[in-house]
């Protein structure tokens, strides 16, 4: 690392802004040779500084496959400011992140303990190691229907049940916001030589201002953490890191796995805005997000005056599965007003020009960062209240119209073969009340709470497909079936077991 760890330095970013500017004839990558050749709205739009800066691995840039210029020295600031020993660049988005740690850690055939909550990033990177889940069910509030995060009272049952298993891969936070008591997990994880991986896509600021959940991934003990530094320090999309702590993580594994899911066409503009967002996180990162969670607290009071409308705030805190809460993540359920989240989503953005970060049956998520402003807040409680005094409310009456209430997750079903294989084993699409005991071969999760019901290579129980019965009447928003009304299924054919995979 910098020994000094000087955070005003912007090495890469400084040295895609002197080749945008020099004298150069190109006679390289991109095609547009730095804007020349672009559409003129697009040119308009963006700014002829931006085509200028869209450069390739040119002599003075480094090479973000093997870097020893002005990446490395970017990665080593970024190491020190988020409190790691080793930090890489990620222009895949934090899913490449997640799909490396799972790869670093694992060979085919290893067990991986992980919480059933996972991204779908996650599944992708089971496929890709040959590593068999072993999963955890999150806690589930029962009022708001949302997942929270992992107890240690259950990453401590896995792992007795599965002294074998490789790692542990943990999602916190979560979307909500909500994190898991990750030094508790550390100690359990480490004490049963295990690596503990995070996918803390949604956490990266948490280390830049005391009010947010504490300890952070790395500091709790992590060995791996994946930040996606576009969803609230100022990177631009797509623009995530992955960091190493300690010395039980194979380094030149990591590279080779990055070597191996990376493009070699690096966006230079992701990477200099990974060099710039790093240097105001650490130099500016208490009086950045100081604002937006002043007006994240205006929000919930201002929602708490709204009946029939509900949030939820800190005193989630100390429930099983959570340990900490980012406030400025305010989820608002609007059933009350007899609207599912997805309705009212719609509404905000048609009605009054407000776009929320995501929706669900009961709720809408609003994401506050430090581009938000008071001003913000304010015309979203407006609108909030315009909605209440011009939405009828929830129609009690019998046979009227009512939003469902989400089904809790069922029991985890059998796992019968990897999700590698059910990846590559043929499938089929089979009507869903012929789906009973066959092996899925598609991922299905109902929102909320965001658990899948089934995943690859599990097998079909009445349970499961009772409950995806109650999601498909109920028309409730699901993620990963190819058939997104879940009148079908994949599911592997009969007696196949190997060849190639099926199409659509």
């Amino acid at each position: 690392m910098v020994p000094t760890a000087d955070q005003t330095r912007t090495p890469l970013l400084d040295a895609v802004l002197n080749y945008a500017e020099s004298e150069v004839t190109r006679f390289h990558m991109p095609g547009h040779k730095g804007g020349r050749a672009v559409n003129d709205r697009l040119l308009q739009a963006l700014g002829p500084k931006t085509w200028a800066m869209d450069a390739t691995g040119v002599l003075g840039l480094d090479d973000l496959h093997q870097p020893g210029g002005v990446i490395q020295e970017a990665q080593e600031l970024a190491a020190a400011a988020f409190g790691a020993d080793h930090t890489f660049f990620l222009v895949n988005g934090t899913s490449a992140g997640v799909q490396a740690m799972i790869l670093s850690a694992c060979a085919p055939g290893d067990k991986i303990i992980i919480g059933r909550n996972l991204h779908k990033s996650a599944q992708a990177g089971l496929v890709l190691s040959g590593a068999q889940p072993v999963y955890i069910q999150p806690e589930v509030d029962p009022e708001l229907g949302i997942g929270l995060g992992l107890a240690p009272a259950s990453v401590a049952d896995a792992i007795r049940r599965h002294p074998d298993a490789a790692a542990v891969l943990v999602v916190s936070p979560t979307y909500h916001g909500i994190a898991s008591d990750l030094a508790a997990i550390a100690g359990l994880t480490h004490k049963a030589g295990m690596l503990l991986l995070v996918d803390e896509a949604h956490g990266a600021h948490f280390r830049f201002h005391s009010a947010l959940p504490r300890p952070g991934a790395l500091e709790a003990g992590a060995d791996m953490a994946a930040h996606g530094i576009h969803k609230v320090l100022g990177g631009l999309t797509q623009a995530s890191m992955l960091h190493v702590k300690g010395g039980r993580v194979d380094l030149a594994r990591v590279r080779r796995v990055l070597q191996a899911l990376q493009s070699t066409s690096a966006s230079y503009l992701l990477l200099a805005s990974l060099d710039a967002a790093r240097r105001d996180a650490a130099l500016q990162g208490e009086r950045l997000l100081s604002g937006p969670l002043e007006w994240a607290r205006l929000l919930r009071r201002g929602v708490a005056g709204l009946a029939p409308l509900r949030t939820f705030g800190r005193e989630l805190v100390g429930r099983p599965g959570c340990a900490g809460l980012d406030e400025l993540k305010v989820n608002v359920d609007v059933t009350g007003l007899g609207l599912t989240g997805q309705e009212a989503e719609v509404l905000l953005r048609r009605r009054y020009g407000i776009q929320a970060e995501m929706s669900d049956l009961a709720g809408v998520l609003f994401m506050l960062g430090p581009g938000s402003g008071r001003k913000d807040v304010e015309v979203l409680l407006g609108a909030l209240e315009d909605l209440v005094q011009t939405t009828p409310g929830t129609d009690l009456r019998p046979g009227a119209r009512a939003v469902l209430p989400p089904p809790p997750p069922p029991p985890l079903p059998p796992s019968e073969i990897t999700p590698r294989e059910a990846f590559f084993r043929p499938s089929e699409a089979v009507p869903l009340d012929e789906a009973e005991d066959r092996i899925a071969a598609e991922l299905v999760t109902c929102y909320p709470p965001g658990i899948p019901l089934i995943g690859p290579g599990e097998r079909v129980t009445a349970q499961v497909l009772e409950q995806m019965r109650l999601v498909a009447e109920g028309r409730l928003r699901v993620s990963g079936p190819a058939d997104g009304s879940l009148a079908t299924l994949r599911v592997l054919k009969e007696g196949a077991r190997h060849g190639r995979a099926s199409g659509p």
